[in-house]
Order: structure tokens, then sequence, then C-alpha cells
């Protein structure tokens, strides 16, 4: 039988944030997740259970202050059919300022499709 590999949580977290981050929840493979943090597959799944365990893990976290990118990937991918990740957006939400919280959601959206800086000559 296998030893569990141990790791440092905190640091990994930030990994795994970073990724997501990155990629956005569907975009994101284990193998990116297992590259990123340097923890094997079974390990990562025995500390989180799935991909969205790790996903809601760093939602979670206590030492993440979250990201706009971090909330904008929870609205558009996960909250609508995630109650858990749901009710963290929310309790994030009612934190925040409504109309610049809409105005940097709308900023990330334009960002993340590549539409701002993007000449309409170019086609």
């Amino acid at each position: 039988m296998g030893r569990k590999k141990k790791f440092n949580q905190n640091l990994v977290l930030k990994q795994i944030t970073q990724v997501f981050v990155q990629y956005g929840y569907e975009a994101t493979s284990m193998d990116n997740l297992v590259q990123a943090t340097g923890v094997l597959r079974g390990s990562l799944y025995a500390a989180f259970g799935s991909k969205l365990g790790m996903f809601r893990a760093v939602l979670a976290w206590e030492e993440n202050e979250l990201s706009d990118q971090l909330i904008l990937i929870a609205m558009m991918e996960l909250s609508a059919r995630d109650s858990q990740i749901k009710r963290m957006v929310q309790t994030w939400y009612q934190k925040q300022n409504a109309t610049q919280v809409t105005m940097k959601l709308g900023q990330l959206i334009l960002a993340r499709s590549q539409i701002l800086g993007v000449d309409s000559d170019e086609e």
C-alpha cells in the first residue's frame, strides 16, 4: 500500500487558483492541476475529492482574496448548476458595491474574450 504524499496545502491551493484563473473551470484538466502543483493525481483526489472539490476549496480558502477573475469563472461556469458555489458567490456579492462589480465583471468578460484591443480591420 502506498503512502499518502504530504504537501503544503496553502501552496497547492495557490497553484490551483492560478490554473483555474488561467484556463477557467471547464478548460482546466487534471493534467494541468497535477503539472502546476507537482502533486500526484491520486493525492489531489484524496485531498479534494474532485476537480469541483478543488474549485470549491479555492473559493473557500481563507487566505485567498477572491480575485475578480475567479468570481467571474464561478458565476459563468458553475453557480447556475452548483448550489454550494452559488451560495459562496452570493455571500461575496453581498459584500460588494453592485455598480463596481458590474463594471469589473464587464471588463473581465471583454478581456477574457480578447475583444479589447482587437482591430476590426484585421478580420
